[in-house]
């Protein structure tokens, strides 16, 4: 498989991954053209031309994926340069280093309105996103056609556990009802995060409820409810970019918060 197929496989699997590629070499270097993919772990599929520059590369590319900003590094080969480092090429050598951060992947709990203007927006967006409900006559593959999967059951907390939520995991609770079995059941996951649409008053009793059951405070601090950035949304589209607008905001922290899950 050619090096630019696997940049594209990986983005349809929404990995994260770098990739360096030479953008410009003068002088002596071990190669002029050359690209690597970087994994989180330091890793590596191709080459820039291997050495200590690799080396440096490859570090470099790590800390992009871990803060999610590229950069352009760059090298004098000269150990007796000023600001070289030890190899004895004599070029200069600058690389991009491209970083592809994985896309959040949703998990739209309940598949009335608010869950299909939410499923416009992500596949705007090219997020991944399922659907999990108990109505067999809404989650449908006719209204979600770009849905990864579709998880229908009489009782929906058993219809989110075969979603199998991960530490990637957007779960956004927009249920007609039993949003307290759908929460509960999020909690058992690592996710990423958590959001549910209600009222404060519908909130608090709901909290209360799962507090008699044994859900912390401490976990339900990590419950985004009222959901979504304050813009003063009214109709179902403006919620839903208010909802997708939190995600991003929270995606795009340097360190997200992944939500504590419920022994099960």
């Amino acid at each position: 498989m050619l090096l630019m197929e696997k940049v594209a496989l990986l983005t349809r699997q929404n990995e994260n991954f770098a990739l360096a590629m030479i953008i410009e070499s003068k002088g002596s270097t071990p190669r002029h053209v050359g690209k690597m993919i970087v994994y989180c772990d330091g890793t590596i599929e191709g080459t820039v031309g291997g050495g200590l520059a690799e080396h440096y590369i490859i570090e470099e590319s790590v800390k992009a994926l871990q803060t999610g900003k590229s950069k352009i590094v760059e090298y004098k080969l000269n150990k007796h340069a000023k600001d070289g480092i030890q190899m004895n090429c004599g070029g200069t050598l600058r690389v991009f280093i491209e970083v592809y951060q994985s896309r959040p992947e949703l998990i739209l709990t309940g598949a009335g309105h608010l869950a299909s203007a939410l499923a416009k927006l992500a596949d705007m967006l090219e997020y991944p996103y399922c659907v999990v409900d108990d109505r067999f006559g809404y989650a449908t593959k006719a209204r979600f056609p770009n849905a990864t999967n579709i998880f229908v059951n009489e009782d929906i907390g058993e219809a989110l556990l075969e979603a199998s939520p991960t530490e990637r995991s957007y779960v956004i609770i927009v249920t007609k009802d039993r949003d307290d079995r759908v929460l509960k059941t999020a909690l058992q996951f690592p996710i990423a995060y958590v959001g549910m649409v209600a009222s404060k008053r519908k909130t608090i009793t709901i909290f209360e409820k799962l507090k008699s059951e044994g859900v912390t405070p401490e976990q339900l601090e990590q419950v985004s409810s009222p959901i979504g950035l304050e813009i003063g949304s009214e109709t179902t589209e403006e919620i839903a970019i208010s909802i997708i607008g939190e995600i991003i905001k929270l995606s795009r922290e340097t360190k997200p918060v992944k939500v504590k899950q419920l022994n099960r």
